[in-house]
């Protein structure tokens, strides 16, 4: 049997990974612009928004203008039309419904919940002798985010995009991360939800990815994945070695 991989320290992702869209007061908007719907439905569509969100073309960031919540490399609206589409929202509420969402995120933030598992998670990787982390495309409110969700606890710094002037896809996101930690990139597991910007960068920064897919149907390419964060230790025990000193297999 191969010898498993050693590994260090385990880099998360922010929002659809530590943290999620509040799918209760956006499923609520909805119902209120005259689009009865459920939040449990509006998150079964989230992940037809990342599809076409892979597919968009962002644009050039301005001086001084702030990053959006998943990167200026796609379309953040794109996101949003493919969620509300997959749902099932008729046309002419799609805008509408949009504007409400960004307003709501300018004002404290849509991705405004802990995700489920995440806590556990982090202290669960922890217990297995590993340092963690976040590297976020933000708008500089990330670690405010993870506080206010109440899973920044456990993990050492977080890296927001609109602090370092560089965001995800860009390899150097991630090697900034890299250096705070002092390890190379191989010692390092990067756990992020959007193929475009986590999978893309991690990988073209040198790290180990794992995809956050929770029904199984994101799509190719194919590549490491689990359904839940709450999956996640479980995962690492399974595939890596733990630490830089004992460098006994993870139980």
């Amino acid at each position: 049997m191969a010898e498993r991989p050693l590994l260090e320290a385990v880099v998360f992702d922010a929002g659809g990974t530590l943290v999620r869209l509040d799918f209760e007061w956006m499923a609520a908007t909805l119902s209120r612009l005259g689009h009865p719907l459920d939040a449990a439905a509006l998150r079964r569509a989230e992940v037809a928004g990342r599809r076409r969100y892979d597919r968009s073309r962002g644009h050039q960031l301005a001086p001084g203008e702030l990053h959006s919540p998943l990167g200026s490399a796609g379309d953040t609206h794109c996101f949003f039309t493919g969620m509300l589409e997959a749902a099932g929202v008729r046309h002419g509420l799609v805008e509408a419904a949009i504007a409400e969402f960004l307003e709501h995120h300018a004002e404290g933030g849509l991705w405004g919940k802990p995700m489920e598992g995440a806590r556990e998670a982090v202290a669960a990787v922890l217990a297995l002798g590993l340092r963690c982390a976040v590297v976020s495309n933000s708008d500089g409110r990330a670690e405010r985010h993870l506080a206010e969700c109440g899973v920044r606890d456990g993990l050492e710094f977080v890296v927001d995009s609109q602090v370092e002037g560089v965001e995800k896809p860009d390899p150097e996101i991630f090697r900034i991360a890299l250096r705070r930690l002092g390890l190379p990139a191989e010692r390092a597991l990067y756990v992020g939800d959007i193929r475009s910007v986590d999978e893309a960068g991690a990988r073209a920064a040198g790290m180990h990815f794992v995809l956050i897919d929770p029904y199984g149907d994101y799509g190719a390419p194919e590549g490491p994945r689990i359904a839940s964060i709450a999956r996640l230790p479980e995962w690492v025990a399974a595939h890596f070695t733990a630490g830089a000193q004992g460098r006994t297999p993870i139980r």
